[in-house]
């Protein structure tokens, strides 16, 4: 799922890859809709951008987001993202192609569930969601800092769980249920803990688990769980994930914890987060 270190990564390496480059077809099995949700009807998307050039990608939390002339594309959740030199190597199926005039082209595929949508600048489009992404305050903006870290407490959010605080909601734009599982590994905080229970060092060190998980996690191209654009793993290896928490708790060699918490899985040691 894209969060913070993919969208950051996947943004990088599409600079590099298709600015400049014009769009000669769009394809797309658009038919099958499930668990992908599209923007209006993406029969119009080749009307829409055939013929224009990418001229920008920019960095969001947890959206990809493209210029293309006067249009934007935007995607987010499970879209997989790859970047193919030619067309020989595809896979059968597509959510979304795009085909530049260099024989190059970005194919998007689904894991669970993603969203696209292309939209015109002029547009005010019906998604409060990427707004918030636009003109929130990322967890890597210079903005964040801790005062308005702590900010976001008043009288609802001390009840939360550190989990439901720091990945529901888009409370911190650019967390979601994978990101924090690490964050909170760093912190020495157990998920299920209240944020009201946390004095002023424990927020302070929560807060710069959140900016130095992340730093570290974007540094090497987003976690190991996920893929970029090249179809390779990220380098960052996570420490708590579904792909590696039966290896015990690389502090204290302990047995980590997987349940079910709050819609999502959660990991943690019990011995070094309490």
């Amino acid at each position: 799922m894209i969060e913070l270190p993919e969208a950051r990564t996947i943004a990088r390496d599409l600079r590099k890859e298709i600015v400049g480059k014009e769009i000669v077809d769009v394809l797309g099995n658009f038919t099958d809709h499930k668990f992908t949700f599209y923007y209006d009807d993406p029969n119009k998307y080749k009307e829409q951008l055939v013929g224009k050039e990418v001229t920008a990608v920019i960095d969001r939390n947890f959206y990809v987001e493209i210029e293309i002339a006067d249009y934007k594309l935007i995607m987010r959740d499970g879209a997989n993202i790859r970047y193919y030199n030619n067309q020989d190597k595809l896979p059968a199926k597509s959510k979304l192609l795009l085909v530049f005039s260099d024989g190059s082209c970005l194919n998007v595929t689904t894991s669970m569930y993603c969203f696209i949508c292309v939209f015109s600048n002029n547009e005010n489009l019906d998604n409060k969601y990427y707004y918030l992404d636009v003109n929130g305050i990322g967890a890597l903006d210079e903005e964040f800092t801790f005062e308005y870290f702590k900010s976001l407490l008043n009288e609802s959010t001390i009840k939360l769980s550190l989990k439901a605080f720091l990945a529901t909601e888009q409370r911190i734009l650019g967390i979601g249920n994978g990101v924090v599982q690490d964050i909170l590994f760093n912190a020495k905080l157990h998920p299920k803990r209240k944020m009201k229970t946390l004095s002023e060092d424990d927020t302070s060190i929560l807060y710069n688990a959140v900016r130095n998980t992340l730093k570290e996690m974007v540094v090497k191209g987003a976690r190991d769980t996920e893929k970029n654009i090249y179809g390779v793993n990220g380098g960052y290896k996570t420490i708590l994930s579904s792909k590696n928490y039966k290896e015990n708790c690389p502090v204290c060699k302990g047995v980590v914890t997987k349940e079910n918490y709050l819609g999502g899985s959660i990991y943690y040691c019990g011995f070094c987060q309490k």
